[in-house]
């Protein structure tokens, strides 16, 4: 485990997974970041790669053959090395074996970077493609942010106040894959949506086609508590289906799953990136305590 600190905000990080797995601050001890209760769900702030979400069937059809991938990768099981540590800022690395190459069998480096802003922290992700064909994948974030007045009788919890266009939502159904079928976003009178059993019982609330710039976490009182930024074109909101749970995700996600009954190539998987032989590619998320 690696920790980072200024005076206002206290992060630390597994070498596993190169996942956050607290966010304090400093001077009161309030942890924001969900602490893994496997009742609710055991994770912090996995990283996904080189998928985010599931494949249709569990394919990929690559140049260099069907692939299995698991849901949301493998790298969030994996041991990353820290490359650098400063004052300000860890960046872990990960860069692909041999043991990797039946699930994804392309060279590539992965760097993450957690870097403490003042009362933020910014989490930086490069993608170096390694090998000289085209490197094609998805990346995303996942933090878990504690609701600040959960109780287990109380049906609401918070709020989220969205950030850009939010105009509709889609859902993930048979094999958690996308349906075609688009639905309202479940906005309260004055443009909230509200937190509770009711607002995932379809699993995650999905924004896609870039609606969504960032997020605001707001207690039951409507007081800001965080608010997550990225320029990912998909973001997910997702807390344990059927349950009342003391958190919720604000996901970024550069990428999504397939839709029901996908049998195309890799490069047209629903907002793919891709870094050219040699090049890097760079994504980002940052958290601001408020």
């Amino acid at each position: 485990m690696c920790t980072l600190s200024n005076q206002e905000l206290s992060v630390r990080v597994s070498h596993v997974g190169a996942e956050l797995q607290s966010l304090r601050d400093a001077k009161t001890g309030h942890e924001y970041l969900w602490q893994g209760d496997a009742r609710w769900w055991n994770g912090h702030s996995p990283i996904l790669f080189p998928i985010t979400g599931g494949l249709w069937n569990g394919r990929c059809r690559t140049p260099k053959g069907e692939l299995q991938i698991p849901k949301h990768g493998f790298v969030r099981r994996k041991n990353w090395r820290l490359a650098c540590q400063t004052d300000h800022a860890l960046t872990f690395e990960y860069i692909s074996t041999v043991g990797d190459y039946a699930a994804f069998p392309y060279a590539f480096r992965l760097l993450a970077t957690y870097r403490l802003e003042g009362r933020a922290l910014q989490v930086d992700f490069e993608v170096e493609n390694l090998g000289g064909e085209d490197l094609f994948f998805q990346l995303g974030g996942h933090p878990a942010l504690n609701l600040p007045d959960w109780r287990d009788e109380e049906p609401l919890d918070g709020f989220l106040q969205l950030e850009g266009k939010p105009e509709s939502i889609v859902r993930a159904g048979e094999q958690g894959c996308q349906e075609p079928q688009r639905h309202p976003v479940p906005l309260t009178d004055d443009g909230l949506v509200a937190l509770g059993v009711e607002t995932f019982a379809h699993e995650a609330l999905i924004f896609d086609g870039s609606q969504i710039s960032a997020a605001t976490l707001l207690d039951r009182t409507k007081r800001p508590v965080a608010r997550v930024v990225s320029d990912a074109p998909v973001w997910l909101f997702w807390s344990p289906q059927g349950q009342h749970s003391p958190f919720v995700c604000a996901e970024p996600w550069y990428g999504l799953c397939d839709p029901i009954g996908y049998d195309g190539p890799v490069e047209a998987r629903p907002f793919i990136q891709c870094a050219h032989g040699g090049e890097k590619w760079h994504g980002f998320f940052r958290i601001e305590i408020l």
